[in-house]
């Protein structure tokens, strides 16, 4: 059962929870959104920290284009594979819909009128029965759309989308997965760097990988420990099952990750609860995500990339494989997706068409000896 699924379980007690939601100050409810600038959800109806105008179907000026017409091609909107995925990955998801999907710019501005028009006509009834409500409402698209990883791979699960783009599964999806008896094919269409970042004016530019997995184990705790100033140092978390949370526990191994700061807030479904406090660019802070979160979509102002033992994050350097911390960009599916046209865009993402758009849009390419696609879990018998 995924949290999509779970969440009908509180649909009972909603009423209740909004009561006491209004009654709480709106300057405790926000707080924490303001002060952790970056991650406070300002767009895309709450999934997203960055304003991706000008990366839609429907406004891509931004966007990476072919100059030729692609190699893949598919006219009927019945049979485009649904797309969804990470924050830092829309950019490439969208340019390859454009360049594959035939009027997806028409088709995505209709559905957002028809949004639009809905959310009008609904806006006196908050809690809608679930036959009344469009597929594909809040998702910020009908074939294109985005949520973020754990909704992603949920509604991947779910059956809602046909391809996820971004960083591979955390435990937690691939037990839903296999809980549901499906199975998660993830396959490699390109690279990424995983970074650690810190205020631009800290002394320190690079840290070894094993200084790294002291520091967020909580062995090393001050700066001056690493050549830096006399100041403690604030290691930065991301919520559990997001991409960069997931990578993070993969990058550590068998080395344990120190509890998380935590800070109590109040969401709308569940009432009081404790969420990870993120990076803010306080005194000493240290945080990590994907290379093109951070440099491609300008995130976390006066900010830099640390090297990691002895070599700097570079597009450069994830095309040699030099950069010590690479990870795959993938694309997932279930397995026995009845979607003849899945694997067509799989194959394209990995053809020179694709690999163009997601070099371009500024990630690294495909690496040739890691490319198989991964069986991520085991169906159930």
């Amino acid at each position: 059962m995924t949290r999509k699924k779970k969440i009908g379980i509180v649909i009972l007690i909603i009423i209740g929870v909004i009561i006491a939601y209004f009654a709480i100050p709106a300057a405790h409810r926000t707080y924490e959104q303001k002060t952790y600038g970056g991650h406070g959800f300002d767009y895309m109806n709450g999934y997203s920290s960055t304003d991706f105008k000008g990366y839609h179907v429907y406004d891509g000026e931004k966007l990476v284009s072919l100059k030729h017409k692609a190699s893949l091609w598919i006219e009927e909107e019945k049979e485009m594979p649904v797309m969804d995925g990470a924050e830092a990955c829309y950019p490439v998801y969208t340019a390859v819909a454009k360049a594959i999907y035939k009027d997806i710019d028409v088709i995505e501005k209709k559905a957002n009128a028809e949004e639009e028009q809905w959310l009008k006509h609904h806006d006196s009834e908050p809690i809608m029965e679930e036959e009344e409500k469009k597929d594909w409402y809040g998702n910020n698209g009908k074939i294109v759309g985005f949520t973020n990883t754990v909704w992603g791979y949920d509604r991947l699960i779910d059956g809602e989308v046909d391809l996820f783009f971004g960083a591979r599964p955390s435990e937690d999806e691939k037990y839903f997965a296999a809980e549901d008896n499906k199975q998660i094919i993830s396959t490699p269409i390109g690279s990424e760097a995983f970074v650690f970042f810190v205020e631009e004016d800290n002394p320190v530019d690079g840290l070894t990988s094993e200084q790294v997995r002291r520091i967020y184990h909580g062995d090393i705790t001050n700066w001056k420990e690493v050549g830096g100033k006399d100041q403690k140092i604030v290691a930065f978390q991301r919520p559990e099952e997001s991409g960069s949370q997931v990578m993070m526990e993969y990058f550590m191994g068998n080395v344990k990750l120190k509890a998380p700061d935590t800070y109590e807030t109040v969401n709308d479904m569940v009432g009081v609860i404790e969420e990870v406090k993120q990076y803010n660019n306080e005194a000493g802070a240290m945080g990590y995500t994907f290379r093109y979160f951070l440099e491609g979509l300008q995130q976390e102002k006066g900010v830099k990339m640390l090297s990691i033992d002895g070599v700097a994050p570079t597009q450069e350097h994830i095309a040699d494989r030099t950069y010590p911390i690479i990870v795959p960009l993938v694309c997932a599916k279930i397995k026995g997706n009845d979607n003849p046209n899945v694997d067509k865009v799989i194959d394209f993402l990995r053809s020179k068409d694709g690999q163009y758009i997601i070099t371009k849009t500024g990630y690294g390419p495909l690496d040739k000896n890691n490319a198989d696609p991964i069986v991520e879990n085991k169906a159930r018998e």
